[in-house]
């Protein structure tokens, strides 16, 4: 991208003498450039704030400044089709970049786009307009930088304005001048709307199957992580991560919330940041008297990990699991859900995680009693399509499943250690 005109250019700089090279590709297929391979995302923080003033100070002709991250600094998307299509695929480049860049704080945004070759426009072969379907996805709001200086400037100044939205909700201490806080806020708070819009679209790129959420529908709750940095007596915030959730009525007087999304951005991730941002979450819901249930929508396997471990840990430490053992009654899990809020699902899960975890393999009818208790729940939960099965059929699969359960649940268990 042109620093002064903001408009695409090739990377490649010829010399005086060398002659234009002749590598015009033979297939639209040479044409054709992964989206996530070529999408790099960055968060502009004070380490990269710094690495741009000592460029400045340099002012090297030979590296231009966006082009100083370090594979440390940039990530690319796991997912881009409903940006690029269900392909995944940008036509009409050659060794195509696109740097989509934001402010830490404030998420204000940059886009730079570069490539060796573009293909000419012949008839209905025309390379795909990247901007143009990025702005669907990119609110306006906020700006969106084609100049990379001006983009850093904003990143300077949110080192001097930017603080978070909504109420602090919780805040936790780690090394040093380095603080994390997560708060609350939902699209009634002022200013909020047009701040989500832009952190929303890092769902697009993480969460397979993600959509923006109805901001008309006052009800959506948002808790958003921030690492906070002390700089000569300052606070620098930066995203780290967020978690949206929605509270739905629960018979006679109460609500059931459901965690709709959550996402820890890659720079900060295996940190621990997603065990304390759902653990603030459970926090909140437990000690409010309007809430009786907390559940999840349509968990993925990284996420289910994540719950599992940590509505676990808590359990234990709550000594709920004391002097249960196989088969455990029904009114007994209900009590348990109803007491700490989860649903009936995740209490059979931590259950028999708890019973695993201190059952003795070669005492076999405790065994068998487990067994018993965790196909019960595996049939219950798929007895429709068990049912449909002739029964040698249904007990052997029955029997596969309950394989996969236990070797799952101990993979869990070991996780705890």
């Amino acid at each position: 991208m042109d620093q002064e005109t903001g408009r695409m250019t090739k990377r490649r700089k010829l010399g005086r003498d060398e002659p234009e090279p002749n590598n015009e590709p033979s297939t639209l297929d040479d044409w054709a450039v992964s989206s996530n391979d070529a999408l790099c995302l960055r968060l502009g923080t004070v380490v990269s704030l710094h690495r741009y003033q000592c460029f400045k100070l340099s002012q090297s002709a030979l590296v231009q400044p966006e082009d100083m991250d370090s594979e440390i600094d940039t990530f690319h998307p796991e997912f881009t089709y409903p940006v690029f299509g269900m392909e995944e695929t940008i036509n009409g480049y050659q060794n195509l970049k696109i740097k989509l860049y934001y402010a830490a704080g404030s998420l204000a945004t940059y886009v730079g786009i570069s490539y060796d070759n573009r293909r000419e426009s012949n008839g209905s072969q025309q390379p795909d307009d990247i901007m143009a379907l990025l702005s669907e996805k990119i609110p306006p709001g906020g700006g969106i930088a084609v100049d990379y200086h001006e983009f850093m400037r904003t990143v300077q100044e949110d080192e001097q304005t930017f603080v978070p939205f909504g109420t602090k909700m919780y805040e936790f201490e780690s090394d040093g001048d380095v603080s994390y806080e997560v708060y609350k806020c939902t699209f009634k708070t002022p200013g909020f709307k047009e701040y989500h819009r832009r952190l929303q679209v890092f769902l697009l790129w993480f969460i397979e199957g993600a959509s923006f959420l109805e901001e008309n529908d006052e009800r959506w709750e948002m808790a958003l992580l921030f690492e906070r940095q002390k700089k000569d007596e300052k606070s620098i915030y930066s995203i780290v991560g967020y978690a949206t959730y929605y509270p739905f009525f629960h018979y006679p007087d109460r609500l059931r919330v459901r965690i709709s999304q959550f996402i820890i951005l890659p720079p900060y991730q295996a940190r621990g940041h997603g065990e304390r941002l759902y653990r603030v979450l459970y926090n909140d819901f437990f000690q409010r008297s309007d809430v009786a249930e907390m559940t999840v929508e349509d968990p993925n396997e990284a996420f289910q990990d994540l719950r599992d471990k940590c509505d676990l840990t808590w359990l234990i430490q709550q000594n709920a699991f004391v002097d249960l053992q196989p088969p455990v009654p029904g009114p007994t899990v209900k009590e348990l859900a109803t007491r700490f809020k989860l649903s009936k699902r995740q209490v059979e899960r931590c259950i028999e995680m708890a019973l695993l975890q201190n059952l003795k393999l070669k005492d076999k009818k405790a065994y068998q009693a487990y067994r018993m208790q965790v196909k019960r729940r595996i049939f219950r939960q798929n007895e429709e399509a068990l049912m449909g099965l002739e029964k040698e059929l249904r007990l052997e699969k029955l029997d596969e499943t309950y394989v996969a359960v236990e070797e799952d649940h101990h993979r869990i268990l070991a996780r705890l250690k």
